[in-house]
């Protein structure tokens, strides 16, 4: 299914909007305000950003350009304002940074080397729902009253059974909703107005696992018995979309996970798991804080990202953003990620038995960060084939690794294209390549071919060059192209020029 029937598959799913031209601040409340950035005005409104873990943050729509000033608690000596692409000329004034952005998007400002903004600036869609309409069902009507506090799992799960197939939308007005794992049925349509939260619990045994099976618990089991291979490193997560079709989440709420603190009672959870699922749109919501992956797609088909802003703790392991899995026809499109580990990873894990060939899946139009790698397929890769594969317009503003394909389990990877990606600052530590395809045996052999590489842009040469390494005579990497590849704003014409290693298993790389 090409992208174009997907999204009319997905049309009728759609919310109802109204446009606002005034800037419109989403906020939280009874949440942490940011220690350092004290102020910022977009337009002539102002708020304090949110704080969260390492990083402030400010959710807003706008309808079009925004003047906006920043302010912190100390001088303003130097600025970043990322993406490059964008061109954004900032103006100091002691304590205050001011500068226009363009259009809704997602902008990344880091002053003086230190803390993090994320300007995560949407179009401006007021949403037109209320309890009183016809086409509402309001989760408030299924909940006890009294305690905020209390687990409401029980609760909360019945009013997604009934939504489910009734043509109405489960509506969540503003407030904290806590809640262990909750299962999205077929048929179902979810709406998080600005302000709620589904809070998962703090208590690691409201997190049951896939028929009782262990997961990879560095609290609780022998070291030797940990590991992060997706095959069996978890069998939990927040929100479970099973065996189900036609399901819609969207609004301009938050889906957060504790996943700092489960993960230290040894959860390794996953926020959102689609599994043997098709025709799903996730949208406009904030996805923050899994224990591990934050949304794993398994063996699915016609599955949307759209506008989703994803939030990990950057000190959490194994916080990838979205990882498809075995899935076919998944579109992740203008989304935002800053994650601990990889923001995209393409896998087939085989995880509880289920494997199929991957293919037709796109990610474009993104914002990325990462201590990790960003635009990446494996490390599972237990599938027969992975093809079909497109990365394009993507800004990664840090990565450890930028373009990556880890074939360690026996695949054959065919077509894939990194197209129009820009990547602009290396992290602090790690590998710290540009480019890093690796062939390995670790429970299979695989193949490497047909990889184009075009238009992409390396703004700063990372510490170490790129390594593209086949493992064998039978299993290589083979017809490699690169189109336009610039790195410090020079095109580069050879292997050399580029800093890329290649052994004697890389056959027919061209330069054009």
């Amino acid at each position: 299914m090409n992208n174009k029937a997907l999204f009319f598959v997905l049309f009728s799913l759609t919310a109802l909007h109204v446009w606002s031209r005034d800037p419109i601040i989403y906020i939280e409340d009874n949440t942490p305000k940011s220690e350092y950035y004290t102020l910022v005005t977009i337009g002539k409104k102002s708020v304090r950003p949110q704080q969260f873990r390492d990083i402030s943050y400010v959710h807003f729509s706008i309808s079009s350009g925004s003047d906006i000033q920043v302010n912190c608690v100390e001088d303003i000596n130097e600025f970043e304002i990322s993406p490059l692409i964008k061109k954004i000329d900032g103006h100091l004034n002691g304590k205050s940074l001011r500068f226009r952005i363009p259009n809704p998007g997602y902008y990344v400002i880091r002053i003086n080397g230190g803390q993090y903004l994320f300007l995560l600036a949407d179009s401006p869609q007021e949403e037109i729902y209320s309890s009183k309409s016809s086409n509402i069902v309001n989760v408030e009507d299924f909940l006890p009253k009294g305690n905020p506090n209390l687990l409401l799992t029980k609760h909360l799960q019945n009013a997604l059974d009934k939504a489910s197939g009734s043509g109405r939308i489960l509506y969540f007005p503003s407030r904290v909703y806590h809640t262990g794992t909750l299962q999205v049925k077929s048929n179902t349509k979810v709406y998080l107005e600005a302000g709620a939260v589904i809070k998962g619990s703090e208590n690691r045994n409201d997190y049951p696992t896939d028929d009782n099976r262990l997961e990879s618990d560095h609290v609780n089991r022998a070291k030797e018995e940990y590991t992060d291979n997706g095959e069996w490193m978890t069998f939990s997560r927040l929100i479970l979309i099973d065996n189900a079709e036609n399901v819609h989440i969207s609004g301009r709420g938050v889906i957060d996970g504790s996943g700092s603190i489960i993960r230290a009672q040894g959860k390794p959870a996953n926020l959102i798991r689609i599994r043997r699922s098709k025709n799903i749109l996730i949208e406009d919501v904030i996805l923050r804080d899994p224990a591990a992956w934050n949304t794993h797609i398994q063996l699915s088909d016609s599955v949307v990202m759209r506008n989703v802003k994803i939030i990990n703790d950057f000190n959490v392991a194994n916080t990838d953003g979205i990882d498809p899995d075995a899935s076919r026809n998944i579109l992740v499109d203008h989304c935002f990620a800053y994650c601990n580990d990889d923001n995209i990873a393409i896998k087939t894990t085989n995880n509880l038995g289920l494997n199929q060939d991957l293919e037709n899946i796109t990610v474009k139009d993104c914002v990325f960060l990462t201590r990790k790698s960003s635009l990446k397929v494996g490390t599972e890769t237990k599938a027969a084939n992975m093809s079909n594969i497109l990365f394009e317009n993507n800004d990664v503003i840090v990565s450890d690794r930028g373009m990556v394909l880890y074939c360690n389990d026996g695949a054959h990877f065919k077509n894939i294209r990194f197209v129009n990606n820009r990547f602009e600052y290396c992290y602090i530590k790690g590998t710290q390549r540009p480019i890093h395809f690796i062939i390995k045996n670790r429970y299979g052999k695989g193949r490497i071919e047909n990889v184009l590489i075009k238009d992409c842009e390396i703004y700063k040469p990372f510490p170490n060059g790129s390594e593209i390494f086949g493992l064998d005579v039978q299993n290589d990497i083979q017809h490699i192209v690169f189109d336009n590849f610039i790195i410090n704003g020079v095109k580069v014409n050879s292997l050399q020029d580029a800093d890329i290693r290649i052994n004697e298993f890389v056959k027919d790389v061209t330069f054009r």
